[in-house]
């Protein structure tokens, strides 16, 4: 079966985990950074608020993608996807993501 990045099928490793949350962040990061600044400067008017409706959209992509991978390492740890639900808890969300980081796989 040939793994896509997103697809919550599979398995993932700790290292490869890291690597794709961190490509994650830091593409949100870039993104909205570049839009509002490009919004915020436009030589026909500001379009602040489009920027940011950029940034919302594309973070919300990206988180929709790091849960994917969150679901993938949940599996190669042998938890229930269950646990995903405590994403929503501001908090225990980056405990969750700090626990799938450091647990070692079950294979």
């Amino acid at each position: 079966m040939k793994e896509t990045f997103l697809s919550s099928e599979g398995r993932i490793g700790r290292v490869v985990f890291i690597v794709r949350i961190a490509i994650l962040i830091a593409l949100t990061y870039g993104v909205s950074h570049y839009a509002i600044e490009y919004f915020h400067h436009w030589h026909h008017g500001t379009f602040y608020p489009l920027g940011i409706f950029i940034s919302l959209i594309f973070g919300l992509i990206c988180g929709f993608i790091g849960l994917m991978q969150l679901l993938k390492r949940l599996r190669d740890m042998d938890k229930g996807a269950y646990l995903s639900i405590l994403l929503l808890i501001p908090g225990l969300n980056l405990l969750l993501v700090l626990y799938a980081a450091c647990s070692p796989s079950r294979a």
